[in-house]
C-alpha cells in the first residue's frame, strides 16, 4: 500500500490515503522498446508478448492502487469533498471581486506539478526502474502542496476567507490546498506523464491528461470565448 499523507492546514485535516484495489487501466508503456517477454511487475514470471508494450501481463495490467483524498474541518468533523469544478467555480468567483490574477496559480500548478507524480504502480513499489529511483509519496506530495502557500499565503489574513461550496463553506486557504491534493491524486491514479518524461525522456509519448484536465476547466472558463463556455466546460472534468 502507498503511504498515508496528512496534511493540517488552518486547523483543517487532508489525507490522501490508498484505497487499495479499483483495478484501473495503467496506460504506462513499460516496455517501450518491447524488448521484454517476462511481466515487470516485481516478483512476476508470466510471460508476455514481445509485442506488448505495457510490459505487463493480464494479472498486473491495472493499477493495483487508488489515492483518495478525504478532509475534516476544524473541529474534527468529516466534511465532504469539493469537486474540482467546484472549488475552481469559487475560486473564480473570489477572484474577481479582487481583481487577482488566478492564471499565474494555475500556470505555476501546470509547471510544478504535472510530469513529477508517479503513477500509483510505481508510488507502490511494484515496478521499478534501471538507475531511476521513484521518489518518496511524501516528499512529493510536500513539493506540490508548497505551491499554495506562494498564492494564498498563510500569513495573509485574507488566505482564510471562507468560501462557499457545495459541501460547506471551506476557508480559501483550505481550498487551495484540496484542489493541489486532488491535482496530485489524478495525476498518480491516471497519468502516464511521468513515466513518459522521466522513464521514457520524452513527454510528447503522454497519452493520458490526468492532473491537465481541471486545469482545462479553469482554461475554458476563464479565457474570453465571446461565446457561453459554462456547461460544456464542466465535462472537461470527469
Amino acid at each position: 500500500m502507498i503511504q498515508t499523507i496528512t496534511h493540517i492546514i488552518a486547523n483543517w485535516q487532508i489525507v490522501v490515503s490508498d484505497r487499495g484495489n479499483l483495478n484501473k487501466n495503467n496506460p504506462n508503456k513499460i516496455d517501450y522498446n518491447s524488448l521484454s517477454r517476462i511481466c515487470h511487475f516485481n516478483g512476476c514470471r508470466n510471460p508476455i508478448n514481445i509485442r506488448r508494450t505495457s510490459g505487463l501481463c493480464d494479472e498486473h495490467q491495472t493499477h493495483q492502487h487508488d489515492l483518495l483524498l478525504s478532509l475534516k474541518d476544524n473541529e474534527g468533523i468529516n466534511v465532504g469533498v469539493p469537486a474540482h469544478q467546484d472549488i475552481i467555480d469559487c475560486l473564480i468567483e473570489w477572484a474577481k471581486s479582487r481583481n487577482y490574477n488566478l492564471s499565474a496559480f494555475f500556470e505555476k500548478i501546470s509547471f510544478s506539478i504535472l510530469g513529477n507524480v508517479p503513477d500509483v504502480t510505481s508510488l507502490a513499489g511494484e515496478i521499478t526502474y534501471d538507475n531511476i529511483e521513484t521518489p518518496n509519496f511524501d516528499e512529493i506530495f510536500n513539493n506540490c502542496i508548497s505551491v499554495a502557500e506562494e498564492f494564498f499565503p498563510s500569513r495573509n489574513n485574507s488566505s482564510y476567507q471562507p468560501l462557499s461550496t457545495r459541501t460547506g463553506d471551506i476557508p480559501i486557504i483550505v481550498l487551495a490546498h484540496i484542489f493541489i491534493g486532488l491535482i496530485v491524486c489524478e495525476e498518480a491514479n491516471r497519468g502516464d506523464r511521468w513515466h513518459c518524461r522521466i522513464i521514457r525522456k520524452d513527454e510528447t509519448k503522454t497519452s493520458q491528461l490526468g492532473g491537465a484536465m481541471p486545469i482545462a476547466y479553469y482554461a475554458a472558463k476563464s479565457f474570453n470565448w465571446g461565446i457561453e463556455m459554462g456547461k460544456s466546460a464542466r465535462f472537461l472534468t470527469r
